[in-house]
């Protein structure tokens, strides 16, 4: 995915809990992201190195690329567990916790569309993925499909913050953030 893809889930999480902020459902939605510059940075992971991007060959890249610490099934699903458990603490309720690990994972099934490199566990586990970046057609869907899912999440999220602001404006005593 691009990454504006990724920012779907995170309007759509934050249209249902309006009392978090929006920050925080997208540095939620972009985590795996976040953490693979950090692991890259250090040496962890190996930084992607592209040839081709282009809607004929679709991505092709210099060396083969895997990302077990940040993208990853088995982390991305630890990933999820442990934001969960980080917004438990901040937040205190078990809804919003749960939300906030659902938008980390959903990072893994968008990229789960695009890639065929996920690693199930660790470097040498079983790679999985769809992988249609791997062609032009596939790349294109792609690209298509991240517009017009951030197009869906910017509506839910505006029509949300619209019916949230007319009903402040009812009941103005039952404010919500």
């Amino acid at each position: 995915m691009s990454g504006l893809g990724h920012l779907a889930p995170a309007l759509v999480a934050k249209s249902t809990m309006p009392e978090v902020p929006l920050l925080a459902f997208v540095a939620a939605s972009e985590t795996n992201d976040i953490l693979y510059f950090l692991f890259s940075s250090v040496g962890l992971e190996p930084k992607a190195v592209t040839t081709v991007m282009d809607f004929n060959q679709g991505v092709k890249y210099l060396t083969p690329v895997s990302d077990p610490w940040s993208h990853g099934l088995f982390m991305s699903i630890i990933w999820a567990i442990v934001a969960a458990a980080i917004a438990f603490l901040f937040y205190r309720n078990r809804r919003i916790s749960i939300i906030i690990g659902l938008t980390v994972f959903s990072h893994w099934i968008l990229d789960f569309l695009m890639h065929s490199n996920l690693s199930l566990f660790f470097n040498g586990s079983p790679q999985i993925g769809l992988g249609l970046e791997n062609s032009g057609i596939g790349f294109l869907f792609m690209t298509i499909f991240d517009i017009l899912i951030l197009a869906a999440g910017i509506a839910v999220y505006f029509r949300a913050r619209k019916r949230t602001m007319r009903k402040n404006e009812i009941f103005p005593s039952q404010k919500t953030i």
